[in-house]
């Protein structure tokens, strides 16, 4: 009777059905006749239609056991999913969620996981959670037309229960305790009993989930043993073995996003055959950024690879080889262009027009290169009119060898004033200049000059007494 009923809540037009039966039928053997052969037709039409995940085919995929068969029943538990309060019923076939509105049957068999959360951060109502995972790649269980995902049952960490088995066996003790208890009564061997643990992942603030939104729904993420536990809407569990690479977006903001890239749901209904074939990405938003350390510790202790975008993850195991196959593409690309050093044939060329011999020069010999001197015609003649100027070029060779490199860029800028200034070079501009300091010793040049000039008097007057006695005979 209750499967019967489960399929028909299953549709719109079952709804209305039962409705209508309800306030027709006052005899509970007629109802119960009329409930069960539309249940039969709607079965009938769906396999003919070959509709195989409609919810009708889903209600039916285990029928609901009777009152009598079960094991044991706790009435009026709280839900967060299905919402509601609803009495509890386990047999070895399935569990029955059901209450004046609706049915829902579990199968047992589609139960992967049972997660216990009694820390949940910054709730002040000291609640305990009972996660219920169901098989996201199984037969879809659904609450109407809602596929779920998770049967949650809220309970209070001093709520206790009490209940006696079909054999029995008496029950009693937290509402938590109880429940996994009954669970393990109907699946003998189960052991995917999982729970947050502080030694594998703890926050910053010392909470063991993390604040999150999946898109616009807020809640919290408990990264545990077994997988990744969203709570509390949309309820998500997504197994380790599920998680083929894990991304952080915008890890430099104050909050950054988690992408989880996932194994596709096997056969869910309404998916298209790309998306049932390909990666898919799961984004969790908004986690502060004291956390992304501690979620990286996690990952890599779960053995998940990070995100490489070189060479995203694939559903045979492997990646694209972009990471390898690009570089080894740049590489034979870029070798023709580059020398041994990594330098462009452009550069080396532009080196060789600006070369200067004498710069190698001075680079092999390890002093700096001379300089000529320049006269007023620019022609690098300087004056050579005695011998003094001549010793005085060898003294100026000599000191140049001890010239360092600061030496040289104080003459070139002498060089760049002199070349300016060349109109207006004159005797004592000379003098000047082949008095430098680094060149020679004054004295020595001064000595020079004033033999020169006497040498010049001295013809100077001989050639005046010749020019007074030519007159003198011309008056004669």
């Amino acid at each position: 009777m209750s499967n019967d009923r489960a399929i028909l809540e299953s549709r719109k037009e079952g709804k209305s059905f039962l409705e209508l039966v309800a306030k027709r039928i006052a005899e509970p053997d007629l109802a119960a006749e009329l409930i069960s052969a539309a249940a039969r037709l709607a079965v009938a039409a769906a396999s003919a239609n070959g509709k195989e995940n409609t919810p009708v085919a889903a209600a039916c995929a285990v029928a609901a056991p009777s009152d009598a068969s079960l094991v044991v029943k706790f009435p009026g538990l709280s839900l967060n999913s299905p919402r509601g309060k609803f009495d509890v019923g386990f047999s070895p076939e399935a569990l029955v969620l059901s209450n004046a509105k609706s049915s829902v049957v579990v199968p047992v068999a589609a139960i992967t996981h049972v997660a216990i959360l009694d820390q949940i951060p910054q709730d002040t109502k000291k609640r305990c959670l009972l996660f219920v995972v169901l098989d996201r790649n199984g037969p879809a269980v659904l609450n109407g037309k809602q596929r779920l995902e998770a049967v949650i049952i809220q309970t209070l960490e001093t709520e206790m229960l009490r209940a006696t088995t079909a054999g029995g066996e008496a029950l009693d003790g937290p509402a938590a305790a109880v429940l996994c208890e009954a669970l393990a009564l109907v699946k003998p061997g189960f052991q995917d009993f999982i729970a947050p643990d502080p030694d594998l992942f703890r926050t910053a603030k010392g909470h063991v989930g993390v604040s999150a939104y999946v898109k616009a729904s807020a809640g919290h993420l408990f990264p545990l043993r077994g997988g990744l536990l969203f709570a509390e809407r949309p309820p998500l569990f997504l197994p380790a073995a599920d998680v083929l690479a894990v991304e952080y977006r915008r890890p430099q903001s104050a909050t950054f996003d988690l992408v989880l890239h996932v194994r596709p749901r096997e056969g869910g209904s309404g998916s298209s055959a790309a998306a049932a074939t390909s990666v898919q990405q799961l984004e969790f938003s908004q986690v502060d950024k004291a956390e992304l350390g501690r979620l990286q510790s996690y990952f890599a202790a779960c053995k998940i690879k990070p995100y490489d975008p070189a060479a995203p993850p694939r559903l045979d195991g492997g990646g694209s080889g972009g990471g390898a196959e690009g570089a080894a593409a740049a590489a034979a690309a870029g070798g023709a262009g580059t020398d041994d050093d990594g330098d462009d044939d452009d550069e080396s060329d532009a080196d060789d027009e600006d070369f200067d011999p004498s710069e190698l020069q001075r680079l092999e010999s390890g002093r700096a290169a001379k300089r000529q001197r320049t006269g007023a015609s620019g022609s690098g003649a300087g004056p050579s009119t005695s011998k003094a100027a001549a010793s005085a070029a060898d003294a100026d060779a000599d000191d140049d060898e001890d010239d360092d490199d600061e030496a040289e860029a104080e003459d070139d800028d002498e060089d760049g004033d002199s070349d300016e200034d060349a109109d207006s070079y004159d005797e004592d501009e000379e003098l000047a200049d082949l008095t430098d300091e680094e060149d020679m010793a004054a004295e020595v040049v001064r000595r020079a000059a004033k033999r020169g000039q006497a040498a010049g008097a001295e013809a100077e007057e001989v050639e005046e007494e010749a020019d007074d006695e030519e007159d003198d005979d011309e008056d004669d």
